[in-house]
């Protein structure tokens, strides 16, 4: 409704019955505060918190709404944890890969964060629909590949100056591996919802968050495990 008013510009819709007989009538207002109420419920759902935040006074309410997703969060780090424990004797091996842990998980992340909040907002618009879904992903994928090649070498230069070169490769296979597959997480999680027809905005908190950090690391200490054993 709402894109049809924005594309005919119009202030008003009429409404008929089944013999098209007048009784009533949509207007722009009517619109505005629908779409109010959506963008502030959207908002909620990426905050991973409910819509009723601001009105609600009950905090022990608002503490149960906010825990399944603070428990999906926390089952999804947990496994995390466990995923880096499997990966001690890499660790032990090159003590220097813990500490590029959070610049790969934060690249990651903001790279999905980008791409879930492109695709939600087209969905929610009508810019995007579920044809789309091929066309958006390679759309997502080639400015991931510009995006990882440029912080691949720059975080080679600095590590190259800063330890080793094999080390330096290590990073660098990494954070490319890292961005690109967070771009196709950050894409396809919200265009699978919308397949499913559950709401988009729920991808973004915490189910993309989550599965990126997780996929992070094992394939951020895979590669460094692979390329240790080779002697790169």
């Amino acid at each position: 409704m709402a894109n049809i008013f924005s594309k005919y510009d119009l202030v008003s819709m009429p409404v008929v019955d089944q013999e098209n007989h007048l009784i009533g009538r949509i207007t722009i207002d009517d619109v505005v505060d629908v779409l109010e109420e959506e963008g502030s419920e959207d908002m909620a759902y990426i905050a991973g918190a409910p819509d009723e935040e601001i009105t609600e006074d009950s905090i022990f309410k608002l503490a149960r709404a906010r825990l399944p997703w603070l428990l999906v969060a926390f089952m999804g780090e947990l496994l995390a944890a466990f995923i880096l424990n499997q990966f001690d004797v890499t660790l032990q091996q090159k003590l220097m890969i813990a500490s590029f842990i959070p610049i790969i998980m934060a690249m990651g992340g903001s790279t999905a964060q980008q791409a879930s909040v492109i695709v939600i907002r087209g969905l929610a618009t009508g810019d995007l629909s579920l044809r789309d879904t091929g066309p958006r992903l390679l759309k997502e994928f080639r400015i991931s590949l510009l995006n990882s090649l440029f912080f691949a070498i720059v975080l080679f230069l600095i590590v190259y100056l800063w330890d080793s070169a094999y080390f330096a490769t290590i990073l660098a296979v990494s954070i490319f591996v890292v961005i690109n597959n967070a771009a196709i997480i950050g894409a396809l999680v919200p265009l699978t919802f919308k397949r499913l027809k559950i709401d988009p905005a729920l991808a973004a908190a915490p189910f993309i968050s989550t599965t990126n950090d997780i996929l992070g690391i094992l394939i951020y200490l895979t590669i460094s495990t692979l390329l240790l054993s080779h002697g790169i």
